[in-house]
């Protein structure tokens, strides 16, 4: 008889089989270290981050917490802080300053005789029979502006905040057409006509400033081209009791015309607006325009001086030069509109409908 094939593995070298308490007891541990641990992961997570956790430098910042669903980020050094330009821009403000003085002492004051005392005139404002019929008004409120808006510009470069710089720009702008009145106190005739005008000016340039919806609905511009009595005084020809200056452009307001512009395209408009009246409104300013011709420069003696109110409609060339250019050259952008704001082109501003009267004889002498 064949004797019984013997196993490779004995009985005796099986593991000792475990009773099924011992088994249950261990899951129960098992489970027990599950929960312990979550528990002790939650409790991290739940901690405030302590107050020693700075980052490196710094002594009141605490370190940012890792989980992301906390809209955690890596800490990261913080980002520099812009250029200071303020000391340029504070010089860029004074030289623009020095350079309109020293324009006005060549283009009103040289080889003007002094009157000797301080004299106060009463202009008559926008009245028919005044040297310039109501134009060097509206040239004070926009020469006013302008210099405030393109200091108010300058400080904001620099790094002045909106309001500041918007209150320091008309401030300055408005001082400095004061000092030329004062001046003209002495030359002239201090008018209080235009220094309220300046006033106004400088007020309306730090509203447009600091109101973006005023500023995106309304605009001062003035359109310039130079008339045929200011090319005469170039050619040294000229009428009345003595010659205009030449270099005084700011008084050829037989070539200005000054222009209160409204934005159709920033106005609301109802949603059933169809999508190509829109399109047209934003490209299409009204406003009122006004402008007097042969009163300054001095016109021939027959010449009859006239004032002009209408309301006018010219293309919003902002708008244009925005789409032409789209997200290209910024820069270019900006100083465009910048410009844009305040002067318009010749011959662009369509009359609708106005008013016209005349002088009852010729301007007088300023």
């Amino acid at each position: 008889m064949r004797s019984p094939v013997r196993c490779l593995t004995s009985t005796r070298d099986l593991p000792t089989p475990v009773a099924r308490g011992s088994r249950d007891s261990v899951r129960a541990e098992m489970r027990a270290l599950i929960v312990l641990g979550l528990a002790a992961v939650l409790a991290v997570r739940s901690a405030p981050a302590a107050a020693e956790c700075t980052l490196r430098g710094s002594t009141n910042e605490p370190c940012l917490s890792p989980w992301t669903d906390e809209g955690a980020a890596l800490p990261i050094a913080p980002a520099p802080p812009p250029p200071d330009h303020r000391v340029r821009a504070m010089a860029t403000v004074g030289g623009l300053y020095l350079g309109f003085s020293a324009w006005t002492y060549f283009a009103w004051y040289r080889n003007v005789p002094s009157l000797g005392d301080f004299e106060w005139g009463h202009d008559g404002f926008f009245g028919r029979n005044t040297y310039a019929g109501g134009a060097d008004k509206l040239g004070h409120a926009w020469a006013t502006m302008v210099l405030s808006r393109a200091t108010t510009g300058v400080l904001r470069w620099g790094g002045w905040g909106q309001t500041s710089s918007a209150i320091a720009g008309s401030a300055l702008g408005w001082a400095l057409f004061l000092s030329v009145e004062i001046k003209d106190g002495f030359y002239y005739r201090f008018s209080p006509g235009d220094a309220l005008m300046n006033t106004a000016g400088a007020v309306m340039s730090a509203l447009l400033t600091t109101q973006p919806r005023l500023d995106a609905l309304v605009d001062f511009r003035v359109a310039y081209s130079p008339s045929d009595e200011y090319i005469g005084l170039w050619r040294g020809e000229y009428y009345g009791s003595k010659k205009g200056n030449s270099l005084n452009i700011a008084e050829d307001y037989s070539g200005e015309t000054y222009f209160l512009a409204l934005h159709l395209g920033a106005l609301p408009r109802p949603r059933a607006t169809p999508r190509w009246v829109a399109l047209a409104l934003d490209y299409v300013d009204l406003g009122l325009a006004f402008e007097t011709r042969k009163y300054k420069p001095d016109a021939p003696p027959d010449a009859v001086p006239t004032q002009t109110l209408y309301l006018g409609a010219t293309i919003n060339l902002q708008r244009v030069l925005d789409r032409a250019l789209g997200r290209r050259a910024p820069g270019v952008r900006g100083v465009g509109n910048a410009i844009l704001e305040v002067l318009a082109p010749p011959y662009t501003i369509a009359p609708v409908v106005g008013v016209r009267r005349a002088a009852s004889g010729p301007a007088p002498e300023q």
